[in-house]
């Protein structure tokens, strides 16, 4: 590509995506490392000083977030799911420690391959919102069958009216869409890959699609906060993205 001439813009799958950007989600993780260490903590939290802990997390990335929590919660059995090959063989790397599958959740061949039940599910940094929206009760279905009794499903989703990130104006539209087509909207995540500029479509949640997400998956609230993106710090459902703690109806 010539020097100041314009990327080719292509629309791609999520898959394809994080493929490429495999190699750039570093960056991305140390802009976000206050938040991340928030949601972590509150991981820790929901493992409690269960005994015999089994770990799953849906969509690791690189596993670099899955290391930390192996590292502070100490589960006996870990094994993660990511939908790129790349990332997965990332993760792999990073985590070592556990059985990692280049398989999307929803996957009918996914209880099968992973073969054991969890006591802790992860979903983090809005793998959600990268899921067909057709696919996302049958994944959540999914994941409340893969837990144990009394386990715990802890995730967080980019919230549509986090006015922080996308401004007054955008979460006061989006509000008012919402009060007459409910259920979300999406936007286009973009990430440069040689000479060609990749996008993919991603979703962004209200916090009242979550729950009735979950209540249609089987499962119940059983802690709804926000947090800053940036700073981690707990902020109003106007300030920050949606994390969630879910436990089984």
């Amino acid at each position: 590509m010539s020097k100041g001439s314009t990327p080719q813009a292509t629309s791609v799958t999520s898959k394809r995506f994080y493929d490429a950007y495999s190699q750039g989600y570093a960056t991305y993780l140390e802009r976000h490392t206050r938040y991340f260490r928030a949601v972590e903590a509150e991981i820790a939290a929901a493992a409690g000083n269960r005994k015999g802990l089994a770990l799953l997390d849906v969509g690791t990335g690189t596993g670099e977030r899955l290391q930390r929590v192996v590292s502070e919660i100490h589960p006996d059995h870990v094994a993660a799911i990511d939908e790129s090959p790349e990332m997965a063989a990332l993760a792999q790397r990073n985590c070592p420690s556990a059985q990692v599958l280049a398989m999307p959740l929803a996957a009918p061949g996914l209880p099968a391959a992973l073969a054991d039940g969890f006591d802790l599910v992860t979903c983090l940094s809005n793998v959600l919102g990268h899921i067909p929206r057709t696919q996302l009760v049958p994944g959540l279905r999914q994941v409340r069958s893969l837990m144990r009794p009394g386990g715990a499903f802890v995730f967080d989703v980019n919230n549509r009216y986090n006015a922080v990130a996308y401004g007054p104006l955008s979460v006061i539209r989006n509000v008012a869409r919402d009060c007459v087509f409910p259920g979300g909207g999406d936007f286009t995540a973009s990430y440069r890959s040689g000479d060609k500029v990749l996008h993919t479509p991603v979703h962004l949640f209200s916090p009242s699609e979550v729950v009735r997400l979950l209540r249609e998956s089987g499962f119940k609230v059983a802690s709804l906060g926000f947090r800053d993106y940036v700073t981690g710090q707990e902020r109003g459902r106007f300030g920050g993205s949606i994390v969630v703690k879910a436990v089984s109806a």
